[in-house]
């Protein structure tokens, strides 16, 4: 009994002392206190960054992977996976037209319960395309859109990479200012690999609408 009373005045005897040294130190703890949450909120923050970079990484391997496997497609297979990818929207009919000599792609018009439609070009990459930075295919395009196929908005599917080095803001302009959204290599692999469509599909409307606004401008 006297052991544990001796031990616990002994223990407040302690705690005054340390408390206050610590008073009297207490810019220094603050310091210290202030370094070590420092560092272990770094060290989660970097755990965390680390992991979601492993899955990036890994995400991008398999996408890279599926692209490649769609570069070696023949055309009609290529054309047949968009058909697929605009069924899954949803919409009310997609209408296929073939192939024209020049070869500037397959035409499907998808028709969505509200009456709008777009024109979507499925244009597998001929090398060409990928040189000419695809500026060329949006133009038409854009141009088609009412005067050719009488719809609301364009959409221009292809496995070549349009969004590469200083050709992507130049590219979004001309597709923005003709009312032609651009599905190209990253998008269309995040849409095969997710089922997913690009956000501007998702709510059909608001996609059209916009296009229709900016085109109109």
């Amino acid at each position: 009994m006297i052991l544990r009373v001796g031990a616990g005045i002994a223990v407040l005897i302690l705690g005054y002392f340390v408390l206050g040294f610590i008073a009297d130190h207490w810019a220094w703890f603050a310091s210290i206190a202030i370094l070590l949450g420092g560092t272990a909120l770094a060290g989660w923050i970097l755990f965390r960054s680390r992991g979601h970079e492993h899955r990036d990484r890994a995400v991008s391997a398999e996408r890279h992977a599926l692209m490649r496997s769609v570069d070696k497609m023949n055309i009609p297979a290529f054309d047949a996976m968009a058909g697929q990818l605009l069924v899954g929207l949803d919409a009310k009919r997609v209408k296929k037209f073939g192939h024209r000599k020049n070869d500037l792609g397959c035409n499907f018009v998808v028709t969505f319960n509200n009456g709008q439609r777009i024109i979507v070009r499925a244009k597998k990459d001929d090398k060409t395309m990928r040189r000419r930075n695809g500026n060329r295919h949006v133009q038409i395009l854009g141009g088609e859109i009412k005067a050719r196929w009488d719809c609301d908005a364009g959409v221009l599917i292809t496995n070549a990479n349009l969004h590469w080095m200083h050709h992507a803001a130049r590219n979004e302009a001309v597709a923005a200012q003709l009312g032609v959204l651009i599905v190209d290599r990253e998008r269309l692999a995040e849409w095969i690999d997710t089922g997913v469509a690009p956000p501007e599909l998702r709510p059909v409307q608001a996609a059209l609408e916009t296009s229709a606004t900016t085109a109109a401008q």
